[in-house]
Order: C-alpha cells, then structure tokens, then sequence
C-alpha cells in the first residue's frame, strides 16, 4: 500500500517525500499548502502508508 496525492483533481502515488513527488510532476511545491486528515505538514514529509495527503494551491500577489 502506498500513500496518495490529491493534487488539482488527480491523484498521485506518492514515492519518497511530498516534495520529491511533486517536483516529480514538474509542479512549484511552494505553491501548495499540504494536509493530513485537515491537519498542515511540512512538504518534506514522508507519509504512512495509506494516508491521503491533500494539496491545496495558493495565491499571492498584489
């Protein structure tokens, strides 16, 4: 079993960290906000198997 990324509508098998997978998928990784059952973690995270890990993209600007 192995942990899942929900990212912009598809999911992702995460392989190492969060952070490996989403540079993976060639995506900016500070551009998301990662949770765990509603909780914030640290991109560097490297998730118990089965866990979903949610990906929420974020806006800055002026």
């Amino acid at each position: 079993m192995s942990s899942i990324l929900y990212l912009g509508g598809k999911k992702y098998n995460i392989e190492g960290t969060i952070l490996d997978t989403v540079i993976n998928i060639n995506l900016n990784p500070d551009s998301f906000l990662f949770l765990i059952d509603g909780i914030l973690i640290p991109s560097d995270t490297v998730p118990e198997d089965g866990k979903e890990v949610e990906a929420i993209e974020v806006a800055s600007g002026g």
